[in-house]
């Protein structure tokens, strides 16, 4: 049988993984009816990287990653299609990637979310090459999209650079007392 703290420690996984993917689903849809544009400052990237360093496995991580842009493209049909899916696999890699360098490599923070970040547009580059170039036959314009990624997405980079450490850190000191 389970004992009472692995229990608790799946209500806590659990928990979290809902919280984020719904506030995976809600800034996305407060940011598009604001207007904000979202390429720009990146909601569903915020609890994508909050999974990685709040879940206990890069596994769940990447999971919480990468179903957000899918159920907001079925709930909302944003991102359109097909550029979800390669975002997909994108938003499932900062997760996955931060949780690996947090709990596993023991980086600190701000390297583990850099990392992620950088490591994640680079899975995206591939994930777009092959899903829309090689498996839908679509042009993939190199160029556009490194402006998109490292360009456009910069106000919401630099914000995450900077919001991320604070909040992970105030979740974590309420989670101490």
């Amino acid at each position: 049988m389970f004992s009472e703290e692995r229990t608790h420690q799946n209500v806590v996984v659990l928990t979290r993984i809902g919280v984020l993917l719904a506030i995976g689903i809600i800034l996305p849809v407060i940011f598009h009816g604001l207007g904000i544009p979202g390429n720009m400052f990146l909601p569903m990237h915020f609890p994508a990287l909050l999974a990685g360093f709040l879940l206990f496995n890069p596994g769940s991580a990447f999971l919480v990653g990468f179903i957000l842009p899918l159920l907001n493209f079925l709930i909302s049909g944003m991102p359109p299609f097909p550029v979800f899916l390669p975002m997909m696999v994108e938003l499932g890699s900062y997760g996955g990637f931060a949780a690996l360098f947090i709990r596993r490599c023991r980086f600190s923070p701000i390297f583990a979310l850099v990392l992620s970040l950088v490591l994640g547009r680079a899975v995206f580059l591939l994930a777009q090459w092959f899903i829309l170039g090689l498996l839908l036959g679509r042009k993939v314009s190199l160029l556009l999209t490194l402006q998109s990624l490292f360009v456009t997405a910069l106000p919401g980079i630099i914000i995450q650079i900077v919001l991320l450490p604070i909040l992970i850190r105030r979740i974590e000191r309420g989670e101490a007392r």
